[in-house]
C-alpha cells in the first residue's frame, strides 16, 4: 500500500514513477556493487539499503548519518559520510537522464 501523498504525486506524474522502476543499464562501478547488469533506481535505492543495514553502517550515535565503508565509497562518490536523505540523490547520478 502507497502512502496518500505518493499516490497523489504517482497520479499527477505517472512519469515519476516510470523513472524509479524502469530498468537501467548500470555503470560498472555500480554494476559491481548490485551484482546486475540492469536495475531500477528503486531496486538500486533497495540494495544499497540493504548493504547499510546489513553491515551495521549508520552511526551509532546519529541513526541518519551513513559511515561508508570501502565498496560503499565506490558509489557514493567517495564520501566517508553520508546523510540519509543524500542517499537517493547520489544513487540518482549513475542513472542516465531519459531524453527529452
Amino acid at each position: 500500500m502507497l502512502p496518500q501523498l505518493v499516490k497523489k504525486v504517482v497520479a499527477n506524474n505517472p512519469k515519476k514513477l516510470a523513472n524509479l522502476i524502469d530498468l537501467v543499464n548500470l555503470p560498472s562501478t555500480l554494476r559491481d556493487f548490485v551484482g546486475q547488469s540492469q536495475i531500477s533506481r528503486l531496486g538500486c535505492f533497495t540494495r544499497v539499503w540493504s548493504y547499510i543495514k546489513a553491515n551495521n553502517l549508520q552511526d551509532s550515535n546519529n541513526k541518519n548519518v551513513v559511515n561508508c565503508d570501502e565498496k560503499l565509497k565506490r558509489i557514493l562518490l567517495g564520501r566517508s559520510q553520508v546523510e540519509l536523505a543524500e542517499l537517493p540523490a547520489l544513487i540518482k547520478l549513475h542513472f542516465p537522464k531519459e531524453p527529452k
